[in-house]
């Protein structure tokens, strides 16, 4: 299948650029705030537009003071932007004109040798603009009058986009790729979530510094290895949501609907602090959407984490007992054991047990232990089987559902996931009365 056209939204700060990919995409995808530079790291929307697709990468804004937080790390950031792009969207506030950073980013833009769309923004009154002579004297061409906020434009803003990427048509019919595996990687701020990030990636791809709550956005990247293809979403630290406010916490909301798309949550935990609550916390919000989970210790180049001590706490306390890696994301001890760990925890995540097996597992598991009784009725078990996948959702058919006790629940799950080797997995668990 060809891969989509890549184009990168670059500009100043606060130019309305991740506003704009909002609403080319028709997500809420990327973090948006009245605050100046709220977008540090590349991130990639795929757009669909007339039957055709291309991938936008927002990037921070090019900000050239120098005591402006991150502002190397974002400038670095953009001009990888540029170099892999096929077409560049250039967003200038229109009302302001261009601003000292805007001259800076036409004169790299003009060494790039890239096709460049001109896009004036923040537009509410396109009759009002006052600013488009300084933006001719750019040199990269005729601006095009665009609200991101209210979407005026945006239609021929796609047309354009379409017209100069020359996008190929989507086809349904055509052999997909690969499937990828979605992960998301989670934990509390700067346990080096990005750091590992970058270290599986094999290239600088999100800005990683000691300051906590660097990453804002969560950030897409498709990585492939000799043990598949995975999608990697990376997040920013998750704390708990009455202590979040301000951009930290739109941040937060992104952190957490990424568990959403994931099929396995990489939780990391700082190897030099103590495993705590809050890691307890981020694990069981994962388990609670539904995610695999694995529990990276990182930092073990700096120090000697109890992994056994981890271990125990994890398996006494997370209903879904996921497996414990040791990994240095500084020196990339580790990183294949915890793909390998992804992987297998996917596989048993799309897996389908078959209905034999599964009835024999139940047979054995209530010889072991009968079903509760209560008021002189003692819970009978008929038959169970498997009616979905990603993750695995069983139906156990039982003949009254109100005697099932949450104690006799959890003894079913649990001889389940130990029959079927599922720790780790979500195992959603339905019991059913005969009618």
């Amino acid at each position: 299948m060809t891969k989509p056209p890549v184009v990168a939204v670059v500009g100043s700060p606060n130019a309305g650029k991740s506003t704009l990919v909002n609403r080319l995409s028709g997500t809420r995808t990327a973090v948006v705030h009245e605050t100046p530079g709220v977008t540090r790291d590349r991130k990639e929307v795929e757009v669909e537009w007339a039957g055709r697709r291309v991938h936008l990468v927002d990037t921070g804004g090019y900000d050239t003071s120098p005591d402006a937080p991150f502002a190397g790390h974002v400038r670095e950031q953009v001009e990888q932007a540029i170099a892999a792009a096929d077409v560049v969207l250039f967003v200038l506030d229109g009302r302001s004109g261009p601003l000292a950073d805007d001259h800076v980013i036409a004169d790299a833009l003009r060494r790039a040798r890239v096709p460049v769309v001109v896009v004036a923004n923040k537009m509410d009154d396109p009759s009002s603009i006052a600013a488009a002579p300084e933006i001719y004297r750019l040199g990269l061409g005729e601006p095009l009058l665009v609200s991101a906020l209210h979407g005026t434009g945006s239609g021929e803003l796609l047309d354009r986009l379409m017209q100069e990427t020359e996008a190929a048509p989507i086809d349904d019919g055509a052999p997909t790729s690969e499937t990828e595996t979605p992960v998301a990687i989670v934990g509390r701020p700067n346990a080096g979530k990005s750091s590992l990030f970058n270290a599986i990636a094999g290239e600088t791809r999100t800005i990683v510094s000691e300051i906590a709550g660097t990453t804002r956005d969560a950030i897409d990247s498709v990585v492939d290895t000799d043990i598949g293809r995975f999608r990697f979403i990376d997040t920013a630290g998750m704390r708990k949501a009455a202590k979040v406010t301000g951009v930290e916490y739109y941040a937060y909301l992104r952190s957490v609907q990424s568990l959403d798309r994931a099929h396995v949550a990489i939780v990391v935990a700082d190897a030099t602090l103590r495993f705590g609550e809050l890691d307890l916390s981020i694990c069981a919000e994962a388990a609670k959407r539904h995610c695999a989970t694995v529990l990276a210790v990182n930092k073990v180049d700096l120090a000697s984490p109890d992994l056994e001590g981890i271990a125990g706490v994890a398996l006494r306390k997370l209903r879904q007992k996921p497996p414990v890696v040791a990994v240095s994301a500084l020196t990339r001890r580790g990183v294949h054991e915890l793909l390998r760990t992804v992987a297998g925890l996917d596989a048993r995540f799309r897996a389908h047990i078959p209905t034999g097996e599964l009835n024999r597992a139940l047979r054995d598991l209530v010889a072991d232990r009968p079903g509760p009784m209560k008021r002189g009725r003692r819970l009978k078990t008929y038959y169970v089987a498997q009616f979905a996948t990603a993750p695995p959702r069983l139906a156990i058919e039982v003949n009254d559902r109100t005697l099932v006790t949450r104690d006799f629940g959890f003894y079913v799950e649990n001889r389940l996931r130990a029959r079927f080797g599922l720790d780790g997995v979500p195992l959603v668990i339905d019991f059913k009365g005969r009618r």
